[in-house]
């Protein structure tokens, strides 16, 4: 089976059934349409006179105008204002001003500062020409005289701006200015009266920024001055109730609660001193009575160490006397004697020092114990002001904020004329000058554009008589008496029997003596039979027989003529669009010939040039893919569709494919096929098995269906309604009589 990626349906209707009756319009190439080009070479003249009238109007009709240039730098990044002495900031330039800058300057605005400085409204190359003077006289019937008095200043600045063109070249600030006058040292003039009315209008947008400005800070200022003295008058009026002073921005009984504690802390640092001190006195008594000998150091006492450096000296005299003198010596006894009233001194030293260290620490406890008494008396007499303190703060809070921003009004009040003002910088680098030639209207090119035109208006002459000329051809060529019916073809004893020729010549005087029937088929021809290869007989496979036709394309005339009969017939039918026609070939019952009139029909689309995909979707009996594995093979699509190589005319360009049953999955057309190939022929198979796969309208365009039993036209318009498919069907082929080998 096959299935399809949406392609879209060509029913042939009504007006493919009579162009069908006729013949299709003959193509030409490229050296045709040199050929056409050459026989109507008379019309060129025509139209270069017709293009050449029209440029010459055009260069007399339009007025010379000559241009004056100008170069503007616009510097984007910010200046610090005169007077002040910040440095400048590390800056970005923005493109967007550049561009603002260069709408500005060609802007109504200042094109009204030019047209009213230059006096442009009274000028007259501004004033309106017959042309203008005509249009205007036409829309005054039907649109009201315009009362606005500078209605003619408008009309100049638009003219004006027509002549102005402003451009800037890529990563550049400056700006190039062109402006266009009917005199050079005019549009110089103008040049210069834009760039003044440019600057003027810059100078005029800061001006009224700054005005803005200064408007809405007065009216800040004025607004937040009474709110602030307002503020101010309520926080005092609240003190004054309460009978709150402030010292050092707090009320009375935080400031004493702030020294108290203050007082708290200094004698908790004393009594901690003290204690200290006393117990390193504690720790020296101790060692004096072990007997230490650094009393004076732990103490920091001076008397004591000077006292103890007594004694050591003392002590080194006694044990030298004891040495040298004996124990009996006054002397050593008087050294003995000054040795123990030093020890004694010590020793009332320390005892001093002991009880000036208590007392000391009882002061300081004492102290410590009065600040604390202190702080809690003053905590519970300060919690009696906490509401009054919230509220104060936040009267004091508002009052400072609005005071605040109005001092900073007044600051920027006072510097807004010397602000930065957020706009570019410009200043002209290089003056109007004007050109000495003019810059319009362009000789030159007005006739090439001539030219050009003339020769397109020239071709388009030629290409439009030569279609109506052979459309006149065709229809002159097309008969007017419909085609007569071919009568069924001789039986098969005489059409095997006989060459082909002789064939032939047996069955013309059949067809010339039977009498026309009526047919319900548009299409419906004879197809004759063919010689056999000798290499056929015996072989009941049905791939003798699709060799046999493929051979009979060539070798044999009247069935090659057939077949190309039934494709110009199918040709004539469909339409050829983005998607390649669909046909579907249908045997009436098995052996008639489908098979091999699909591969016909396939070979006779590539021997005309056309590019025909040949698919098999006989499912029950797959002839055309039997016969396709010996054939050479060739990658269609993706992802790695193969299909084998039919036949491939070189001269033309043509081409035939066999696409393969692949089994019971569906074959996928997708749009890539349709649009590599022409043309598109399904095998369908038999009639009665092929109803599914074409009952889907986008399956095929059209259906052949081949009868090799003589059938009569309504009985295979029955089948064909009954199988569901009587409106796909365009015709029918009718093979001769079944024999064996038939395919289909």
């Amino acid at each position: 089976m096959t299935a399809w990626t949406a392609p879209p349906p060509r029913r042939a209707g009504p007006a493919a059934a009579e162009a069908g009756d006729g013949a299709a319009l003959p193509t030409v190439d490229v050296g045709e349409l040199a050929r056409i080009a050459a026989r109507r070479l008379r019309l060129l003249l025509p139209c270069l006179a017709i293009a050449g009238a029209i440029a010459l109007a055009y260069i007399a009709l339009t007025p010379s105008r000559y241009a004056a240039t100008m170069s503007i730098l616009v510097d984007p990044r910010e200046r610090v204002p005169v007077g002040l002495d910040a440095q400048p900031m590390p800056q970005t330039p923005d493109i967007a001003l550049v561009e603002s800058e260069m709408s500005i300057l060609a802007s109504r605005a200042v094109l009204r500062r030019v047209a009213e400085a230059q006096d442009l409204v009274d000028d007259p190359e501004f004033r309106p020409g017959l042309i203008g003077l005509f249009v205007g006289s036409l829309t005054s019937l039907w649109r009201a005289p315009a009362g606005d008095p500078d209605a003619r200043l408008d009309a100049v600045v638009v003219a004006l701006g027509d002549r102005i063109s402003v451009k800037r070249s890529e990563r550049s600030y400056i700006a190039d200015v062109e402006v266009r006058a009917a005199a050079p040292a005019k549009a110089q003039r103008l040049a210069q009266g834009l760039a003044d009315a440019f600057f003027a209008e810059q100078s005029a947008l800061s001006d009224q920024i700054v005005a803005k400005q200064s408007a809405w800070l007065d009216a800040r200022i004025a607004e937040l001055q009474p709110r602030a003295e307002d503020a101010e008058r309520r926080a005092q009026a609240y003190r004054e109730a309460n009978a709150i002073v402030l010292s050092d921005g707090r009320i009375s009984p935080e400031q004493q609660l702030k020294d108290a504690n203050d007082a708290l802390v200094v004698a908790r640092g004393k009594r901690g001193e003290v204690e200290a001190a006393y117990e390193q006195v504690k720790a020296a008594l101790a060692s004096s009575t072990a007997g230490g000998e650094g009393v004076g150091e732990a103490l920091h006492s001076p008397v004591i160490e000077k006292l103890r450096a007594d004694q050591a000296a003392l002590a080194r005299d006694e044990a030298y006397e004891l040495s040298t003198l004996g124990p009996r010596h006054p002397s050593y006894l008087t050294t003995r004697a000054q040795l123990q009233s030093v020890q004694t001194q010590i020793d009332a030293e320390i005892r001093r020092i002991r009880s000036a260290s208590e007392r000391d620490l009882k002061a300081a406890r004492a102290a410590e114990q009065e600040a604390a008494k202190l702080v809690a008396s003053l905590e519970s007499a300060n919690q009696q002001f906490g509401g009054t303190r919230i509220e104060l703060d936040r009267l004091n809070a508002e009052a400072a904020a609005l005071r605040a921003a109005y001092e900073k009004a007044l600051s920027a009040r006072e510097n807004v004329r010397r602000d930065i003002v957020e706009s570019p910088h410009s200043a002209v680098v290089d003056p109007p000058s004007a050109r000495p030639g003019r810059v319009s209207p362009r000789v030159g090119l007005a006739l090439f554009m001539a030219l050009v035109g003339a020769l397109n208006l020239w071709l388009v002459t030629v290409f439009a008589a030569e279609y109506r000329d052979r459309r006149r051809s065709l229809a002159a060529a097309i008969p007017s008496a419909p085609p007569t019916p071919v009568a069924p073809p001789a039986p098969a004893a005489a059409a095997t029997s006989a060459p082909p020729a002789a064939a032939a010549a047996a069955n013309a005087p059949a067809r010339e003596a039977s009498p026309p029937a009526p047919s319900p088929f548009a299409i419906d021809l004879a197809i004759p039979a063919f010689a056999p290869r000798s290499d056929e007989d015996g072989e009941n496979d049905g791939g003798a027989a699709l060799a046999a036709a493929e051979a009979a394309m060539t070798a044999d005339a009247p069935y090659a003529a057939a077949i190309g009969a039934l494709r110009d017939r199918l040709t004539e039918r469909l339409v050829v669009g983005a998607h390649a026609p669909v046909v579907a070939i249908v045997s009436h019952a098995r052996g008639d010939g489908a098979s091999t009139v699909a591969l016909s029909l396939a070979h006779a689309l590539s021997a005309a040039g056309r590019r025909a995909l040949l698919v098999d979707c006989d499912h029950r009996r797959p002839t055309l893919s039997a016969y396709a594995r010996r054939l050479r093979k060739v990658i269609v699509d993706s992802p790695g569709q193969v299909a084998s190589i039919l036949r491939r005319d070189a001269v033309n360009g043509g081409e035939a494919l066999i696409l393969q049953f692949g089994g019971p999955e569906p074959v996928a057309l997708t749009a890539r096929l349709h649009a590599r190939f022409d043309w598109i022929v399904l095998d369908c198979g038999p009639l009665a098995g092929a109803d599914a796969l074409l009952a889907h309208e986008k399956t095929a365009d059209a259906a052949v269906i081949v009868d090799a039993a003589a059938t009569d036209a309504a009985a295979l318009e029955a089948a064909a309604e009954r199988a569901g498919i009587g409106a796909l069907v365009a015709g029918v082929a009718r093979t001769p009589t079944k024999r064996p080998g038939r395919t289909g």
